[in-house]
């Protein structure tokens, strides 16, 4: 078996393993999960749809965090966690996708990005549970417009000359890898990493398949360094996770199925509005109600 296939099915077995754990973790709490903000049917249906658009390389956190402040079913100080839970299954499953059978991409070069992203994610959620709600909300709204300002630079870069790398040379790693630790410190913030690493990784001239294929793997490898500590924290929102790992995963298999055949600046545009409407969101002003909560 190919060692792309190998890390494939190694990071499948993860997620279903962190599934399980979860669905532990809501029957045991199962009274508490019950009387949590959101109608069961109505989470559901969105999780579906945005692990639909994820297979398509919409980030799932700035869709999930754009749906869960419209809706009002969590508060700041559980939202990053929330976002990580939600992502751990489905992202393996997606991850798993666009992993299996490819052999155009460097080992080194892949597994070097998802550890340092790893250790990034792990010291931000130990970071992240000590901080209030306010310090949280700024922190993703600040560093939700950087992403944006990487999200311009790839789409100035894709109407340029594309890169046809396969791998990031040695040189290349030792300025990425501190970079992509940072994705995964900010990622436990509730901060989509998509966006600035294809950035990152068009930049030092990789393809772009192979980019998508290098982001998908990393994408996964975040939350599932962060997500046992978030679930000793307890701090996320349990029946939007049960919601996430059970129809998350039937819209992340539909997506893979039924290919959108959307043009890729189209999607980028799209993925921008998103992002503004999600910093608008996260940084507007309390209101006087939740103030006095």
């Amino acid at each position: 078996m190919k060692w792309q296939n190998v890390l494939a099915v190694a990071i499948l077995v993860y997620g279903l393993g962190y599934g399980l754990l979860l669905l532990w973790k809501v029957w045991k709490n199962w009274t508490h999960v019950r009387s949590e903000t959101g109608s069961f049917w109505k989470i559901s249906i969105c999780e579906g749809v945005v692990f639909f658009f994820t297979t398509m390389g919409f980030p799932d956190f700035i869709l999930n965090t754009l749906v869960f402040h419209k809706c009002g079913w969590v508060e700041d100080k559980r939202l990053p966690g929330t976002l990580v839970v939600c992502s751990v299954l489905p992202g393996a499953l997606i991850a798993f996708i666009y992993l299996w059978g490819k052999d155009t991409i460097d080992m080194a070069t892949t597994l070097l990005c998802m550890a340092a992203i790893a250790a990034g994610s792990f010291t931000g959620a130990r970071i992240i549970s000590k901080l209030d709600g306010k310090t949280i909300r700024l922190v993703m709204g600040v560093t939700m417009i950087f992403s944006m300002a990487a999200l311009v630079l790839k789409l100035i870069l894709s109407s340029g000359a594309v890169g046809t790398a396969g791998s990031l040379t040695p040189v290349q790693l030792c300025i990425a890898l501190p970079i992509v630790f940072a994705f995964g410190f900010i990622n436990m913030f509730g901060v989509p990493l998509k966006p600035p690493a294809i950035a990152l990784f068009l930049l030092m001239g990789v393809s772009p398949m192979n980019t998508l294929v290098f982001v998908m793997a990393m994408s996964v490898a975040s939350p599932m360094a962060g997500g046992i500590q978030v679930m000793r924290s307890g701090l996320y929102h349990g029946k939007i996770g049960l919601a996430a790992i059970t129809f998350g995963i039937v819209g992340a298999l539909l997506g893979a199925a039924f290919t959108v055949a959307l043009n890729a600046t189209v999607l980028t545009v799209i993925l921008l509005i998103i992002m503004a409407l999600t910093v608008v969101s996260v940084l507007k002003p309390e209101t006087k109600e939740a103030l006095e909560n």
